[in-house]
């Protein structure tokens, strides 16, 4: 009788193993074969479920996006009110890019610095960055609207806010991979977002 293949989880499992390689030798320098050889296929076996390199790298990234994103969420109590729960989801942000979850920031950087090249030289990897930062405004931005609606926020425009927070969270993501033995993540992420908020805050 033919083994069933489980086409999802192999699908999965192609991912994760890439992600392992792209950690090891950098996106640029990863070839089909290296994943292959990781994943513990044929390289014509991951044809069978990523018809180019390029779709290939495209899903890994959505993939590590989308497990980032789930992780995140999982941590914001929705018994809290708005203010608690952005504090959460800020913090979590930055606290799960830094759990080594396939050492999300170095091949999240990589990708970017991959895509950037790769469309400045006319080449075509659609890494969808734009789609990730309105996924992030969508979570951010009813928080804002919530405390507005509630009297805690004072009204204010709750799309520069919310970029204005994730980027706050990009640059502060930057400084620690600089220099990881010294800059106070959660510490500097407290004090900034505590900056933002005071300046939205309604004065009691």
């Amino acid at each position: 009788m033919a083994k069933v293949v489980d086409k999802d989880a192999k699908r999965k499992h192609i991912l994760r193993s890439a992600m392992r390689v792209f950690a090891e030798k950098g996106v640029a320098n990863t070839k089909m074969t290296d994943i292959a050889q990781a994943a513990g296929i044929g390289k014509g076996t991951i044809y069978e479920y990523f018809s180019s390199r390029e779709e290939l790298f495209e899903s890994a990234f959505e993939y590590l996006l989308r497990k980032i994103k789930a992780m995140m969420v999982s941590q914001i109590d929705e018994s809290l009110g708005p203010e608690d729960r952005l504090r959460q989801g800020f913090l979590a942000y930055l606290d799960v890019a830094t759990m080594q979850i396939e050492d999300f920031v170095e091949i999240l950087l990589d990708f970017w610095a991959y895509g950037i090249r790769n469309k400045n030289n006319g080449e075509n990897l659609a890494l969808d960055i734009r789609t990730r930062y309105q996924e992030l405004r969508d979570l951010t931005i009813p928080l804002l609207e919530e405390g507005i609606q509630t009297g805690l926020f004072k009204p204010h425009d709750t799309y520069l806010v919310a970029s204005a927070i994730i980027a706050a969270g990009d640059g502060l993501l930057l400084q620690w991979m600089a220099d990881r033995n010294n800059f106070n993540l959660k510490q500097a992420a407290q004090t900034i977002l505590e900056v933002i908020l005071r300046g939205i805050r309604n004065a009691t």
